[in-house]
């Protein structure tokens, strides 16, 4: 896809194209008793700026999707500045069942099941995670005595889903890690709080700030088009995509079985494009995808049907392509279905297959269309869907809320001890809803929330290089970020003497 073939935590991320290296003693199953088998995780690192045992290690978490070399390390003020100024080593570990890391014999679509549900958690990334951590400390020969000027102390930085990993590392490991950095995170979302219009209706004022009047076109055009869906049968299937620019001959079965389909999927497309461009709107001006739509929707002399036409065949790889092909937004595996367990869209191919078992299993995410306070025809979420889809496609059932029980984060003051995490938003991206937006605890356990009015997702962290470029608001934070760590690092060390 040209916009997100990797996915949605990768997605305008600007990177350093890096040659990997390879953790091969990692273990495929942290919680067994019996095993202790062992997979190549793929991993990249940079170390020119580290200044050696007692300076800092800074893990940065890989998510949803593939990081291949092309990709290597991202997060530019991480590698550019946190590095330097803290005289830093970064590590960044692939998630486990992504790209070259695979702990079965098997890549998707081939894992079994049984293997998917019992290794292809969050907790087992985790443990990853800690153990290539603690690998890497000793090859440093980092002490792991914190009292010894030798000791390297860590703090892992991510965004988005990896954001949540970034707090969850801390909440769970802090034996290893002295602090988080989470950006984007979606813990409200993981944490069941978040009502499920709140994203899309987010999406649509990012778009109506974007370009003013823009939401009103968009959901005039979408709800004409769904009007003509509604009033064909489920034999205009056919003609109805050649109206929209679709290529007729090449409809997946599941979205050509009836009009109702076809136009589920159809606005599933729409809308998680929309969804994409706002996690890329920044800086927001008249260069980004969003603004750019906007003014396809609000151009007067353009039919409605043409408008989503045009939509869709920019998201087309190929130029030259006449027509947009469906398929090319299905991931792998049994029952596939453009609609799969992240409505914000999971991706395609062997990633996304993944994205959707974790939406499927632990990470459900309540997102729905309500045709009112959004731009996009009505389309509720329910939690039987999720059920039958994901009973189609893993034969699991999903589990919302068992890792917010288990680990207390549905209120992190009351139910948690964790301290010394940053929660970062941008307040125009959609996933800010589901994010921790106010400060819990400004005194001894630092529980600190910085919030971006012009940000998008995490883009205090992914946009180009920190400069002129970002807006004030990301200028202040990222000066205020490096005083933050200044204080973290001492109060590490004198907690420690």
């Amino acid at each position: 896809m040209k916009y997100w073939i990797i996915a949605l935590s990768l997605y305008y991320t600007q990177a350093v194209p890096t040659d990997p290296s390879y953790f091969k003693e990692q273990l495929v199953d942290h919680f067994s008793n019996s095993s202790s088998a062992t997979y190549s995780q793929r991993y990249y690192e940079k170390a020119d700026n580290f200044k050696g045992p007692g300076s800092p290690i800074f893990l940065v978490m890989g998510g949803e999707g593939a990081i291949p070399p092309s990709t290597g390390l991202f997060y530019p003020y991480v590698n550019d500045v946190l590095s330097e100024e803290f005289g830093a080593y970064v590590l960044e570990p692939e998630h486990r069942f992504y790209g070259e890391s695979q702990p079965t014999n098997s890549a998707p679509p081939a894992v079994s099941n049984s293997d998917l549900f019992n290794l292809m958690t969050p907790l087992q990334a985790l443990s990853d995670a800690k153990h290539l951590v603690q690998s890497k400390q000793s090859e440093l020969k980092c002490s792991t005595n914190k009292s010894s000027p030798d000791y390297c102390p860590v703090i892992v930085i991510s965004g988005s889903y990896p954001g949540f990993l970034s707090f969850s590392m801390r909440l769970l490991h802090s034996d290893v890690i002295d602090a988080s950095y989470t950006a984007s995170a979606p813990i409200r979302f993981y944490a069941q709080q978040v009502d499920q219009y709140e994203y899309y209706k987010l999406i649509t004022a990012s778009a109506e700030r974007a370009s003013p009047g823009c939401a009103n076109m968009v959901r005039n055009s979408l709800k004409f088009v769904a009007g003509l869906m509604d009033a064909a049968s489920d034999n205009d299937v056919k003609s109805m995509a050649e109206k929209i620019g679709v290529c007729a001959d090449n409809i997946p079965s599941f979205a050509s079985s009836t009009m109702q389909n076809f136009k589920d999927e159809i606005m599933m497309v729409v809308g998680y494009t929309f969804a994409n461009y706002n996690m890329g709107n920044y800086p927001p001006d008249k260069t980004t995808d969003l603004f750019h739509t906007c003014v396809l929707f609000q151009d007067m002399g353009v039919e409605a049907v043409d408008k989503v036409a045009r939509l869709l065949n920019g998201l087309n790889e190929d130029d030259s392509a006449e027509c947009f092909d469906m398929n090319t937004q299905v991931p792998s595996g049994d029952n596939p279905t453009i609609t799969s367990g992240d409505w914000s869209g999971v991706g395609t191919g062997g990633d996304g297959e993944m994205w959707d078992f974790q939406t499927c299993s632990y990470l459900v995410e309540t997102i729905g269309f309500s045709g009112k306070s959004d731009m996009f025809p009505a389309r509720p979420w329910t939690m039987d869907w999720l059920n039958s889809h994901c009973g189609d496609r893993f034969d699991v059932k999903p589990n919302p809320s068992q890792y917010a029980n288990d680990w207390g984060f549905d209120d992190i003051i009351k139910n948690t001890d964790v301290s010394r995490v940053l929660f970062t938003n941008g307040l125009n991206d959609g996933w800010s809803v589901g994010s921790i937006c106010e400060t819990l605890d400004a005194g001894d356990r630092q529980l600190i929330a910085m919030n971006f009015p012009n940000g998008a997702h995490h883009s205090d962290l992914s946009h180009s290089a920190p400069g002129l470029n970002d807006t004030p608001d990301i200028q202040e934070g990222h000066a205020a970020i490096i005083q933050l760590f200044h204080k973290w690092f001492k109060d590490i060390k004198e907690e420690n003497i």
